[in-house]
């Protein structure tokens, strides 16, 4: 059966003015071209009371859009428990066999009007897509704002990261310095120590010098006891004599005293 299809209502102009027809923006029947306020009651909305509208709409599609999700992931779950327990299950051919089933497809089209679902004139669903736009434009702007802030915090942190590694190469540089002095502090000290030992190696040939002049005294020092020894020896052998020759005088003068006091008897 052939469907009647209206006229009234399409987006193709056919239910704009005559005059205006033909012109840039005339099928939007934008203000410019008509000459005339084209906003409706729901025009007169603040943008932030219909863009919350707009949200809640949208809410609501996207609750049904999950609520079909989940379950479409749950017979998917089912189909892949299935496939599963196959030998094949790691090859998509043991379940599709790589073909379309479009009688399958078919069998479950339908070209029946669904008369659920509301209608809207072409003029009114284009009113109302030129709102959707400018509250799109408006979403826009906004989430471009929101950039812009976090491209501005992005930058206040590199520019802090950029001053965090400056001051880390200052610390760096610091630190070389530190360890320049500790090296020419370890230089100076391994001098120092380089001019002690070669003080210590001069005191010790001074040393040797005196211990060799030492030895070569003990010859004489040996023989200078010897003399004193010896003329000690002299010394005493005269006292000795010295001793007899007064004793023998004692006696003469003993004897010639006896001598004399015999004579005079």
């Amino acid at each position: 059966m052939a469907i009647k299809k209206d006229k009234v209502g399409t987006v193709t102009g056919a239910n704009l003015n005559p005059k205006s027809r033909g012109k840039k923006g005339g099928l939007t029947n934008s203000a410019r071209v008509t000459g005339t306020n084209t906003e409706a009651t729901e025009e007169s909305k603040p943008i932030g009371e219909k863009f919350q509208d707009s949200i809640q709409t949208v809410g609501a599609a996207i609750n049904t859009v999950n609520n079909t999700v989940s379950t479409i992931q749950y017979y998917a779950s089912q189909v892949q428990g299935a496939i599963k327990g196959t030998a094949n299950d790691s090859s998509p051919l043991a379940v599709t066999d790589g073909k379309i089933n479009s009688a399958e497809i078919l069998a479950k089209a339908t070209a029946e009007i669904d008369e659920s679902i509301g209608k809207l004139e072409g003029g009114e669903a284009t009113r109302r897509n030129i709102i959707i736009a400018q509250q799109r434009n408006y979403v826009g702007v906004a989430t471009n704002n929101v950039r812009l802030q976090q491209d501005i915090a992005t930058l206040n942190n590199e520019q802090k990261r950029l001053i965090g590694l400056l001051v880390d190469g200052k610390t760096l540089d610091i630190n070389n310095e530190t360890k320049a002095v500790g090296y020419h502090r370890a230089v100076t000290h391994r001098d120092t120590e380089i001019s002690a030992l070669e003080q210590d190696r001069e005191l010790l040939t001074h040393q040797r010098i005196r211990t060799e002049g030492t030895q070569q005294q003990t010859s004489l020092v040996r023989d200078q006891e010897q003399l004193k020894i010896q003329k000690m020896k002299e010394e005493v052998d005269k006292q000795r004599f010295e001793i007899e020759n007064l004793q023998h005088e004692k006696e003469v003068i003993k004897q010639q005293v006896a001598a004399k006091f015999m004579a005079g008897f």
